[in-house]
């Protein structure tokens, strides 16, 4: 597909996406309907065809710059691109700020509506039955790609997902629901807090990375110290990674931070 080196194209089974990055949101909304023209045509001679009912654009950034853009127009022949505040990609409500309120929200939805469902058949569950229900139908969405959006979000966001694990052990141990909920509960059903869950699977991310069998993808930027060449020599064992100059917030840096803490313990 004739993509220029200015954009980058995300394809995964049969998602797709044109990403461009830059200061000036009319030259990016030009830009992006160059490449998307340019990827219509190369469909139509292949025999194929884009359905731009189901094309969306979206504006990423700052919410104080985001508020400053008067129009967003992305465009593809005749026709106007649906611009829209929110984008669900690959199983995720990503929001144009990156504030993961809506990732949050969808997860908090789904959690209630399959908690009110196995409230309604707890005479007929055991403790074990309802903790692996619990597991497979409402920590599986706690648990998708966080290491990747709970690092990004507000206090208050992290709150809200840790009143809903907390709704969730009730269940399993078949509590008031004013109960607390502390240590001791959470030995009870093998559970950790919200954020140490997110450090554990972050962690096991980090092991596959080290012991090279994750996806190319997920390694591409993590850097052994002993393989970089202007590395200034200091104590640190030349396995570690090398500490990227981005975004705390980022999987990247939170990630090998998570590994680094676990060495030091």
């Amino acid at each position: 597909m004739p993509i220029s080196v200015k954009c980058k194209l995300l394809l995964y089974a049969d998602d797709s996406a044109l990403i461009v990055s830059g200061s000036d949101p009319q030259a990016i909304a030009s830009l992006l309907s160059k490449e998307l023209e340019s990827c219509r045509k190369w469909l139509m001679d292949n025999k194929l065809s884009l359905h731009l009912g189901k094309t969306e654009s979206i504006l990423f950034g700052p919410k104080k710059k985001l508020n400053k853009v008067e129009s967003f127009e992305v465009k593809c022949g005749n026709e106007t691109i649906k611009h829209v505040k929110s984008v669900k990609y690959l199983g995720l409500q990503i929001d144009n700020d990156l504030s993961g309120k809506s990732i949050v929200n969808e997860i908090i939805k789904k959690a209630n509506s399959r908690l009110k469902f196995l409230y309604r058949c707890r005479e007929m569950l055991n403790f074990e039955s309802r903790k692996t229900l619990c597991s497979a139908l409402i920590q599986c969405h706690f648990d998708y790609s966080c290491s990747s959006w709970y690092p990004g979000i507000g206090k208050g966001l992290q709150d809200k997902l840790q009143v809903m694990q907390n709704k969730i052990i009730r269940f399993i141990l078949n509590l008031d629901n004013r109960a607390h909920i502390g240590n001791k509960e959470l030995a009870k059903t093998g559970f950790l807090k919200v954020p140490g869950r997110v450090k554990q699977l972050k962690l096991g991310h980090v092991i596959k990375i080290r012991n090279k069998t994750s996806p190319y993808y997920m390694s591409a930027n993590f850097q052994n110290l002993n393989e970089s060449e202007d590395r200034i020599v200091t104590r640190s064992k030349v396995s570690n990674f090398y500490k990227p100059r981005v975004c705390t917030n980022t999987f990247v840096y939170s990630a090998i931070m998570t590994g680094i803490t676990y060495q030091l313990r």
